[in-house]
């Protein structure tokens, strides 16, 4: 079947094929466009129907607007490097004429891209959506493999002749091709082993275990072997990248998880049995009880959203893959700190939707799903893009936006309402009870939405959401 579709500027029509199985919500288009996309090509075309049915912003289907941030991370934020995903996207300034990209979260970002495809997949079988989850997976590899140094991951990487600017230190691949940004985090090998236990459940083949195996092993043997630890290319622990069981007691309880999470992921891809007895080593050592602690209880204002992602990475992996009753009461207790909370509220307050979906998911409760689904719903496009950027996919795609002020002022801490918080990179990570960054102003930089998209998905996956909400 052949596909028309124009520009809306230069009303240029192109003819493309399409498998009819691939559906979303118009037939063929997300196939035929992230086809292209996913092939580094520049998309400038959309369907005419689906310019048709697209309303203001706040009408949007939660599909029509996965597909636009879809399109968008795509297009703007896989810099270089096929399946590698930035974070920020630097628009030019004076001192620079061209983009460039921040790359301090690339390997922990296309993790979450990775598995964010794999349920896409699984929730639509589409073939584009298998296509990225290789090349993310792939991407993942290449961030393994590229210091030389087995089990060294990177946190980004770039071809060599490739100008960038970023404030990281960057060093050159052996074979004299990439360069690579280091000082690697417990948050990028959490990313990475999400990823890749994602992709590696819903494309399981051999081919498949082998480049997943080549890509987690020497990661968790070398952190291991170093005393619990990550060790960076001067031969010192990195900053973030503490696995000790006196650091996890005195310090961080919720790399209790993380090193469990790790070590899981490998004897799962490996079936090698010395990985399980570690993992039973670690919980008779009591890291799944010192990871009922994670999220620490502190007040609203002090809460590390950051880290609230991370736990939620680990307990998935891990609430996955294990079945021994009483080592699941810990995650499930860790599970149940997080969401709910303590002293203080937990997440569940929050209207976070990938929360709440992992929270059905684990518990089998679902009464903060609707809130969770509100928050993807009127997510702000000017969250994630300055309003020029706005107004070029309203002419490209035919939608209005209507943006709504941001209240700069509140009497009562609460968490903000998803239409009332500020610029972010990720809503995901974000203190919903600060505001942020103005979305009015015009910013140096933008962001993709894989936060949308990674909740959107699992939710699609999972059956929280469905394809015509």
């Amino acid at each position: 079947m052949i596909l028309h579709y124009c520009t809306l500027k230069s009303n240029v029509c192109f003819n493309h094929a399409y498998d009819t199985s691939e559906k979303i919500f118009c037939p063929g288009f997300l196939g035929a466009l992230l086809l292209m996309a996913s092939q580094k090509q520049i998309v400038f075309a959309v369907l005419a129907i689906w310019v048709v049915s697209l309303k203001a912003s706040d009408d949007l289907t939660l599909a029509q607007k996965a597909m636009l941030f879809e399109i968008d991370l795509v297009e703007r934020f896989v810099p270089h490097i096929a399946g590698q995903v930035a974070p920020r996207r630097f628009l030019p300034s004076e001192e620079r004429a061209y983009v460039t990209h921040n790359m301090s979260d690339s390997a922990y970002m296309t993790g979450i891209f990775c598995a964010t495809q794999a349920w896409r997949f699984q929730a639509t079988g589409l073939a584009s959506a298998a296509r990225l989850a290789n090349e993310a997976c792939s991407a993942l590899n290449r961030l393994a493999v590229v210091s030389g140094r087995s089990g060294l991951l990177s946190r980004a990487i770039l071809p060599i002749d490739v100008r960038w600017f970023d404030d990281g230190v960057w060093r050159e691949s052996p074979d004299m091709n990439f360069r690579w940004r280091g000082n690697v985090s417990s948050d990028q090998v959490a990313g990475l082993m999400f990823g890749t236990f994602v992709y590696f459940t819903h494309f399981a083949n051999a081919e498949t275990e082998a480049r997943v195996t080549e890509t987690v092993v020497p990661i968790v043997d070398s952190i291991l072997e170093n005393g619990r630890r990550i060790i960076g290319y001067d031969g010192r622990p990195t900053r973030w990248g503490h696995y000790e069981l006196s650091y996890v007691t005195n310090t961080e309880p919720m790399n209790a998880l993380l090193l469990l999470q790790m070590v899981k992921v490998a004897g799962a891809v490996t079936g090698n049995a010395h990985y399980e007895r570690v993992y039973r080593d670690l919980v008779s050592e009591g890291y799944a009880r010192i990871g009922e602690g994670a999220r620490l209880d502190v007040r609203p204002l002090e809460a590390n959203h950051s880290d609230d992602v991370l736990i939620a990475l680990a307990l998935h992996t891990l609430l996955e893959l294990e079945h021994d009753s009483k080592i699941r009461a810990h995650y499930l207790e860790a599970a149940r700190r997080w969401f709910r909370g303590g002293q203080y509220p937990g997440v569940d307050v929050e209207a976070n939707p990938l929360a709440s979906f992992f929270w059905q998911h684990w518990s089998g409760e679902s009464g903060d799903v609707p809130a969770g689904i509100v928050t993807l719903r009127d997510l702000p496009l000017d969250m994630k893009w300055n309003r020029d950027t706005v107004s070029s996919y309203q002419e490209r795609f035919g939608f209005s936006f209507s943006p709504e002020p941001v209240i700069p002022e509140r009497k009562i801490l609460e968490p903000l309402p998803i239409s009332q918080r500020g610029r972010t990179w990720s809503f995901l990570v974000h203190n919903p009870y600060r505001v942020g960054g103005d979305r009015a102003a015009a910013a140096p930089f933008e962001t993709n939405g894989l936060d949308f998209l990674v909740s959107y998905w699992f939710g699609r996956a999972h059956g929280m959401v469905v394809e015509n909400d």
